[in-house]
């Protein structure tokens, strides 16, 4: 008899292999494998993934797909959006677009959505996915993943006595004090790099939190007619009993480590270099980011003792999730050739080439059979699956409104109820557009 964990793995790994062949066309099933089968001619692909390495997947795809063929443009995520309205409006953009989900939505009504159902968009992908499903199909298809993480380093927690990383936020307050160290009034060792605007995706890890409180920031509400409006629900209390506000609550939580008057305080908006810099020098105790950054964070100084662990988690919520990192695929509505693009698109949502692009991010496919396999580091499997983003589709604009919002706190502007209420404002201004 073969032990159950045995039998479990090969059904996994079993799953794995039969959603990628489905999905990719090389088992010809569903209506979208024959939309691959009359798939001829090129299709121009515009997007946000590394030039080079790009470069080498197209060639090999192309060489493949034999009938039609990939080209791609690399144009840079700031700015990408611009770019490719004054292109459309020449008349001379692509076919499709490769970015992350934020920008894929900000371009909404430019894209012609992949002809695949809720459910079935659902059992195929993660969770976090559905931001990017809608009742006329999905806005795009994800090629790749990467769940927000904890990085630790192990040295500096065993220097201070500390046996392992926290499970939940309320630890890192016990933790700051006796991980930071101060010289002259200057830290030479901090905690946790939390508190300033200058924090690394401050407002990834401030809505993160938020959906933890059990509240999602946006909502987004189509009717029959296919008419769209938008909730901004990011400091609503979640229950008409409750009188948590989410995004009041979480501010307080974050602030706290930049501001000098809080017993965790460990981390100044006015300390120089780079929080990356600053933990890969071995100065910093705990850094968040995202998992593709664990295997560059390691190959940058090889003699420390980093680790990745799960982010930390709300205590008292019966919620688990983290953020996420996604890039996704889309076909806009002026392609001349849609057939074509249909069959790129899902290849590069599934299979070996949607493995190779998330590679080249440092990523993971996004695809739920692919959290078993067991080639994933299972914090990367368990993360994923529970990883999730909100309809941020403004995102340049809601990044300087959450900085603008961390700084009036930390300097004593605003109070934390008036900036919080002050950011959920313009945020309905914004979508109410």
């Amino acid at each position: 008899m073969f032990p159950l964990r045995m039998v479990l793995l090969g059904l996994g790994i079993f799953a794995t292999i039969l959603s990628v062949l489905i999905f990719s066309c090389k088992l010809p099933i569903g209506e979208r494998c024959k939309d691959a089968t009359g798939a001829k001619g090129d299709v121009t692909i515009w997007g946000t993934l590394p030039e080079a390495e790009m470069s080498v997947i197209t060639q090999k795809f192309n060489i493949e797909a034999k009938t039609y063929a990939v080209r791609y443009t690399y144009v840079s995520e700031e700015s990408f959006n611009q770019t490719l309205v004054e292109a459309l409006a020449s008349g001379v953009g692509p076919d499709m677009i490769l970015a992350p989900y934020q920008i894929i939505l900000s371009q909404v009504d430019r894209i012609y959505p992949y002809q695949m159902d809720e459910k079935t968009f659902r059992d195929i992908y993660i969770d976090g996915a559905s931001v990017l499903s809608t009742a006329q199909g999905a806005l795009a298809l994800p090629v790749s993943v990467e769940p927000m993480m904890l990085f630790y380093n192990r040295t500096l927690f065993s220097k201070h006595g500390i046996t392992s990383p926290p499970e939940y936020w309320d630890e890192l307050t016990t933790l700051a004090p006796v991980l930071t160290i101060k010289n002259g009034g200057r830290f030479t060792e901090s905690a946790v790099a939390l508190g300033t605007p200058s924090v690394p995706y401050g407002k990834d890890i401030i809505m993160t939190i938020v959906s933890q409180l059990g509240q999602v920031p946006v909502v987004r509400y189509a009717d029959r007619s296919g008419n769209v409006s938008f909730a901004v629900l990011v400091n609503q209390p979640v229950t008409e009993e409750s009188t948590i506000a989410p995004l009041a609550t979480v501010n307080r939580f974050f602030t706290q480590f930049g501001d000098p008057g809080q017993n965790a305080y460990s981390f100044d908006q006015g300390q120089t270099g780079c929080v990356v810099d600053i933990f890969v020098a071995e100065k910093l105790a705990m850094y968040i980011g995202y998992s593709g950054e664990y295997s560059t964070l390691k190959a940058r100084n090889p003699r420390a003792d980093f680790q990745m662990t799960i982010l930390p988690q709300t205590r008292g919520y019966n919620t688990f999730s983290t953020g996420m990192r996604m890039n996704a695929i889309a076909t806009l509505r002026t392609t001349k050739n849609p057939i074509t693009a249909a069959a790129v698109q899902s290849q590069f949502g599934g299979g070996n080439t949607s493995l190779a692009l998330a590679s080249t991010v440092g990523g993971v496919p996004a695809l739920r059979s692919y959290a078993t396999n067991p080639s994933v580091d299972p914090i990367i499997g368990r993360s994923m699956l529970v990883a999730r983003g909100w309809y941020d589709s403004y995102q340049k604009e809601t990044d300087a409104y959450a900085a603008s919002m961390i700084s009036d706190i930390i300097n004593s502007r605003s109070g934390i109820n008036e900036a919080s209420q002050t950011f959920a404002a313009r945020l309905r201004d914004l979508y109410s557009k």
